[in-house]
C-alpha cells in the first residue's frame, strides 16, 4: 500500500471518530441548551397579562392579574370534581377579600387595613377583627391572625421562588380554619397553601402547582393595570 493511501485512509478514520464523537457531545447536551425555556414569571408579568399556576392531577387551573388595580383569582377545577368555577378578589395576596361560586358571594370584612401585611416578615404577626358576610348578609364575626414563620422556597416545574412561610387561622365562633401559605413577594401570589388542623396544626391536605406560565390577553380584557 502506498504512503499516499495510508494517509487517506487515517485521515479517514480520525474524521470519523470525530463525527462520531460530536454526535456523542451534541446528545448529551441537556434540553435547555438545544430548546428555549420559558422564563419564570415575575411581579411584572402579574401586572401586565397575568399568571396562570396548573397542575395536572387533578387538573386545577387559578389565573391571577390585577384589574383596576386589585389583584383577581380566577380558579377552575376539573369537571369531574364538581365545583363551580371561583372568582376571588384579594385585599392582599395573603387575604382574600371576596369570593364569588355558583351565583353565591362570600366576603371577609376586615376591621384593620390588611396593607399592613407587607410588613409581615418585620413585624412577625398581624390580626384583625373580621365578618363573615354571605349574600349581604353577615353570618359570623371573630378574627382572623397571620404569623410568619420564616423563609423558604417553593419550587414550580423549572422556576424557583423565595417565599414567606405564613400561617393563616379563622376563628368565627365555632367555625375555626387555618392554612399555612407560602407567598412569593415576587411574583406577589401565595405559590402553595396547606390546609392545618385547626387544634392540632397538622397537615390535612396541600394545593400544589406543576407549571406557572404567563397568562395570555385575551380580547375580552379590560381594566387591567
Amino acid at each position: 500500500m502506498s504512503l499516499g493511501h495510508k494517509q487517506r485512509n487515517a485521515r479517514r478514520a480520525i474524521c470519523a471518530r470525530l463525527t462520531l464523537g460530536a454526535a456523542l457531545i451534541a446528545t448529551a447536551l441537556p434540553v435547555a441548551a438545544t430548546e428555549a425555556t420559558a422564563p419564570c414569571p415575575t411581579r411584572a408579568d402579574l401586572h401586565a397579562e397575568g399568571i396562570i399556576l396548573s397542575r395536572r392531577d387533578p387538573r386545577m387551573s387559578e389565573a391571577f392579574r390585577y384589574e383596576n388595580g386589585q389583584l383577581i383569582g380566577y380558579r377552575a377545577d376539573d369537571p369531574d370534581l364538581g365545583r363551580p368555577p371561583q372568582r376571588e378578589t384579594f385585599l392582599h395576596p395573603l387575604a382574600i377579600g371576596t369570593r364569588e361560586a355558583a351565583g353565591r358571594k362570600f366576603t371577609l370584612d376586615y376591621e384593620n387595613d390588611p396593607d399592613a401585611l407587607d410588613r409581615l416578615s418585620q413585624t412577625g404577626h398581624w390580626t384583625s377583627p373580621v365578618a363573615l358576610i354571605v349574600d349581604g348578609k353577615t353570618e359570623r364575626q371573630g378574627a382572623i391572625t397571620y404569623t410568619y414563620r420564616g423563609a423558604g422556597s417553593v419550587q414550580i416545574d423549572t422556576c424557583t421562588y423565595p417565599v414567606w412561610q405564613v400561617v393563616e387561622r379563622v376563628d368565627l365562633g365555632d367555625l375555626h380554619s387555618s392554612f399555612l401559605k407560602e407567598f412569593a413577594p415576587d411574583p406577589g401570589i401565595v405559590l402553595r397553601s396547606t390546609r392545618l388542623d385547626p387544634k392540632t396544626g397538622k397537615a390535612l391536605s396541600q394545593v400544589a402547582f406543576d407549571a406557572i406560565t404567563l397568562r395570555k390577553k385575551k380580547p375580552t380584557d379590560k381594566g387591567q393595570e
